[in-house]
């Protein structure tokens, strides 16, 4: 084999997606900040479990009481996840990094989609583990008040699956608004809007913004999952339109920043 096919060989290996998504796991998992966003989220899942009173279930109704109430731990990790994967994708420019990592994934669409699935990845595994947990320490402190599991239960498995799914989903988004604008700021004010205000318009008296909160990423979370996990709004809009808004949002962040890397020289 002649030198320069051997270069084409390795250049052309170098773009595969599969060696793009291992390049940026290799990137995040050497990170420390991984470790302390992990033990945060865990950690804040697990004070919400464990210092709140609520209400116990109705009779017949205890395991949907409990894998709702575990759930509820969801809500900062999910904040705390997505402002996360924003940064990992402003990072590339506030570092200078994407110098290198353009280099090694010219295409940058390839990039953009290993960079979100890289973060999807981990925050799935994050958020699996915040929401056992969570199960857990549910089915531990809250047994005396009737809390039971039921694996059977339609409802149980509905939260196990959504909750990890929006949150990889709204983990896609936010990676999407941090590579279209690059701004550290700006994403972390887009996505910390998105997810922490806006659903809560309607505490504020503006009650016409609060029935746009069933197509916000919390809204349309909540509906997925049949609670009220990811923030407060007066409709719900059933698990699969809630599932399509939040594709929405996910792809069409992706897409934005799409259109936008190709428009611009970095």
């Amino acid at each position: 084999m002649s030198p320069a096919t051997k270069t084409s060989t390795v250049a052309n290996a170098r773009l595969t997606f599969g060696g793009a998504v291992r390049s940026e796991l290799l990137k995040l998992t050497t990170m420390r900040s991984i470790w302390w966003i992990t033990i945060v989220s865990i950690g804040l899942a697990l004070m919400i479990m464990l210092t709140s009173s609520p209400a116990g279930p109705e009779a017949g109704n205890e395991s949907a009481w409990t894998v709702t109430h575990a759930s509820n731990g969801i809500l900062m990790p999910w904040v705390i996840l997505a402002v996360y994967s924003a940064l990992q994708a402003t990072g590339e420019w506030s570092s200078g990094m994407y110098r290198v990592s353009f280099t090694a994934v010219p295409n940058r669409n390839t990039w953009l989609a290993a960079k979100a699935t890289a973060m999807a990845i981990y925050t799935g595994v994050v958020s699996i583990l915040v929401l056992a947990l969570s199960y857990a320490a549910t089915l531990w402190k809250y047994s005396d008040l009737g809390a039971t599991a039921d694996l059977a239960e339609a409802h149980t498995w509905q939260i196990f699956i959504g909750v990890p799914a929006v949150c990889i989903a709204t983990s896609i988004m936010a990676v999407g608004i941090g590579a279209l604008v690059k701004s550290s700021g700006i994403a972390v004010t887009a996505v910390v809007g998105l997810l922490a205000v806006l659903p809560f318009a309607g505490l504020f008296g503006l009650d016409w913004l609060a029935h746009i909160t069933a197509y916000l990423p919390s809204g349309a979370g909540d509906s997925i999952i049949g609670a009220g996990s990811f923030g407060v709004t007066p409709d719900d809009i059933g698990p699969w339109v809630g599932s399509l808004v939040l594709l929405a949002w996910s792809v069409g962040a992706c897409v934005a920043a799409s259109v936008a890397m190709k428009g611009r020289d970095a």
